[in-house]
């Protein structure tokens, strides 16, 4: 097991599948502590049986984002039991199908707007006192390819995606003497169930798999980017595999 991120607490969202899962895994073989959120039981017991396969620890929390009055609920039952937090990533997300805006349903438009925008920035403010313990700490925000590419048919979803770069340059302003930095980062298309089920035209091999997008998300978490705050990041610009 590496040590890269020994002595670091990491909190994952959506991570019994998907992007979130793989962070979750590759930060606990990279020696971290992590609490992995999600929805899907099983798919959170395969998230904790990988990380400690590489002998790394992982808290597994059942979590629906979409239960606001749980959060502070989540604060109290860790705050006693973690010093700090290192680093919050949210991954989580979802998306039934594509619609066009003058057909999509009231309760379908809020709930995109509630899961990928209004939950990170609120799990990020009631998570804000553990990360304030921490020497240094790095919140990243999942962004996707319609933060600069005009895509029809993905409503409160694609309006979520574009406003959370705002949302982590808005957070970063708000702490700019801080030792904590806010960023967004966009994975672009990779082989996930949500691709699948958004992009279904295109066959899943014409697109990179989970695993290429991770090295993004740990260079996000450690010192290596400690300069990069509110900013919207790219993974297929960074270089690194």
């Amino acid at each position: 097991m590496s040590t890269e991120f020994k002595d670091r607490i990491i909190m994952v969202t959506g991570a019994s599948d998907g992007i979130g899962q793989r962070v979750a895994a590759a930060l606990g073989e990279a020696g971290a502590s992590v609490i992995a959120l999600g929805r899907n039981e099983d798919g959170l017991q395969q998230t904790l049986e990988r990380i400690e396969s590489f002998g790394g620890r992982c808290l597994c929390v059942p979590f629906d984002l979409m239960n606001f009055d749980d959060y502070g609920k989540l604060f109290l039952s860790l705050k006693d039991h973690i010093p700090h937090l290192d680093g919050l990533v949210h991954c989580a997300g979802s998306i039934d199908r594509c619609t066009p805006l003058q057909y999509v349903k009231t309760d379908v438009f809020r709930q995109m707007l509630d899961i990928h925008l209004t939950a990170p920035n609120m799990l990020t403010q009631i998570m804000l006192p553990l990360l304030k313990r921490a020497e240094a700490a790095s919140i990243i925000f999942t962004t996707c390819d319609m933060i600069d590419e005009d895509q029809k048919n993905f409503h409160a979803y694609g309006f979520a995606k574009r406003a959370l770069a705002y949302a982590a340059a808005m957070w970063q302003a708000e702490q700019p003497d801080k030792p904590y930095r806010f960023n967004t980062l966009n994975p672009g298309k990779v082989r996930t169930e949500l691709f699948k089920r958004a992009f279904g035209g295109m066959h899943p091999k014409e697109v990179p798999a989970v695993s290429s997008v991770v090295p993004a998300y740990l260079y996000l978490l450690s010192d290596q980017s400690k300069d990069l705050r509110g900013q919207t990041i790219h993974a297929r610009d960074l270089n690194i595999g």
